[in-house]
């Protein structure tokens, strides 16, 4: 990718990340973020982070089928390396959570309290790679300035549930919008998954992932359950409505 979008947002993220370090200012800035929902109520921050939740993010993927092949397909590429690249600096990097290093009583915490395998965060980069798929695809300012908001805030919203440090969401973001364009870049060249049987096999697959989210799939954050529902709900009637032009292409 040669657009220097495709770079600006992690050269950035991890200019950010060295200050933090530099100036130790990681646990401070953790503090100062994580005392956001006692002003605004908790409800904001569970709804928004369910938003980099790995399944809801996935499921996402169906409001393209049909329309965007190109989409589904880096998409689903970025998906892969997301969880591969996430899952691998966790284990590379064991680092401790917030709630395993600090008093409850010195913070908040909304919902599970996970403690391990903090860095980089999961929610974090799975918000970014998708943000990233979209912004350097669609390439419209408007929708990539939604985007980064919308994946910025889920980055905030790890902080204020009190489940990851500063240095992590910056990392997750990174790492995710990274994997954006190496994403596009393999789905650009690899040409199966922009068939039309790839295109049935991915829709099918993700309506059932849709089916799992309606259905019985827990987040952690009970609060956010309604939304939860209305996303797949969404993606299962954009599906429907393309299913014509999905399963009657055979090329």
């Amino acid at each position: 990718m040669g657009t220097p979008l495709a770079w600006l947002l992690p050269a950035l993220s991890l200019a950010l990340l060295l200050v933090i370090i530099a100036t130790d200012s990681n646990q401070p800035l953790f503090f100062a973020i994580n005392s956001l929902s006692p002003v605004t109520g908790e409800a904001l921050w569970v709804n928004l982070t369910v938003l980099g939740d790995g399944l809801i993010v996935f499921v996402l993927i169906l409001s393209f089928a049909g329309r965007r092949p190109d989409v589904v397909w880096a998409l689903l590429v970025t998906a892969l390396l997301t969880a591969l690249a996430t899952y691998g600096l966790k284990a590379l990097f064991p680092t401790a959570r917030p709630p395993a290093l600090l008093a409850h009583t010195v913070f908040h915490i909304i919902g599970p309290a996970f403690k391990a395998n903090s860095f980089p965060s999961g929610h974090t980069a799975t918000a970014f790679a998708f943000a990233g798929v979209l912004s350097l695809l669609l390439r419209r300012p408007l929708i990539t300035t939604l985007l980064i908001g919308a994946a910025s805030l889920v980055g905030i919203s790890r902080i204020v549930v009190g489940v990851h440090w500063p240095l992590d969401v910056l990392a997750g973001a990174m790492t995710g919008w990274l994997c954006a364009v190496g994403g596009i870049a393999i789905a650009q060249r690899g040409g199966w998954g922009m068939r039309a049987t790839a295109q049935q096999i991915f829709a099918v697959m993700l309506a059932a992932a849709a089916g799992v989210l309606l259905t019985y799939y827990q987040t952690g954050y009970e609060a956010a359950i309604w939304l939860q529902r209305i996303i797949a709900l969404l993606c299962i009637a954009l599906l429907v409505s393309q299913l014509p032009k999905i399963f009657n292409d055979k090329k």
